[in-house]
């Protein structure tokens, strides 16, 4: 039974600290010889089909390929993957869907966030992903995946998964060395603070159809949402009245 042969394998086998360096850095020179975009540790576009090769080659290596056969033999569907822009404050998620009609077998996913694994290293030579020190994206990518594979190992034995429980700290360490729960890439706000000097509740201008306009960052995304005083506009918890406008970052300018 592949359940029960995979939750032997997690909770048993036991690799040196230098033994799993070892295969992250077979799995890393496997990624960067065979697939069609990653041909350098600090690539410079990633397709959804880099993150099912690098799952299965890490699957292989890691849990004999028992997760995948899992999550198909558990699944409506294949294990689908998919590059998200609208994350922003997270590396990835992995989650698990099951549609109302009886009998219906949840469906997984993993996610991964380009955001943050794009900008960290527009600015940083080095971030902590998983407690461990990257020095370039495909790194950052390969401790975020991990993250991910646990998180979906976790929702096929036991229906549920947490990053901060103290089983899936176990199983993170143990199979990759993973010291930390979090990653600590930049988010839009500490990208737009590191490398354009602006942050919210900055006073900036920027052109709307020639016209110059200056308001204050409310929040930042992908894009910066700025409030421009207006009388004619939305009225605000501070009792003003506001027109609401969504600008990409690299058209502001502090004041």
């Amino acid at each position: 039974m592949i359940a029960r042969s995979l939750t032997e394998l997690i909770n048993r086998r036991q690799r040196s600290l230098k033994q799993t360096q070892a295969i992250q850095r077979s799995i890393y020179d496997f990624v960067l010889r065979n697939s069609p975009n990653l041909k350098t540790g600090q690539f410079q576009k990633i397709s959804n089909a880099d993150l099912g090769m690098l799952f299965q080659i890490t699957d292989e290596q890691i849990f004999d390929g028992l997760l995948g056969q899992l999550c198909e033999r558990s699944s409506d569907r294949p294990l689908s993957f998919r590059l998200s822009t609208r994350m922003t404050t997270c590396g990835g998620m992995t989650t698990m869907q099951r549609e109302s009609r009886r009998g219906a077998l949840p469906e997984f996913e993993i996610a991964i966030a380009t955001s943050p694994l794009f900008d960290t290293f527009k600015v940083d030579t080095a971030a902590k992903v998983g407690g461990l020190v990257c020095h370039n994206r495909l790194q950052a990518l390969q401790r975020i995946m991990e993250h991910e594979m646990l998180h979906l190992a976790e929702l096929l034995l036991f229906s549920d998964s947490n990053c901060s429980g103290s089983q899936f700290k176990r199983y993170a360490r143990r199979h990759f060395g993973h010291t930390e729960s979090n990653h600590r890439l930049l988010t839009p706000s500490d990208f737009a603070k590191k490398k354009l000097g602006i942050a919210i509740g900055d006073t900036v201008c920027f052109e709307v159809g020639g016209k110059s306009m200056t308001g204050i960052i409310n929040r930042i995304t992908k894009r910066a949402t700025v409030l421009v005083a207006d009388s004619k506009g939305t009225k605000y918890t501070d009792g003003k009245r506001y027109s609401k406008f969504y600008v990409p970052l690299n058209m502001l300018r502090r004041k």
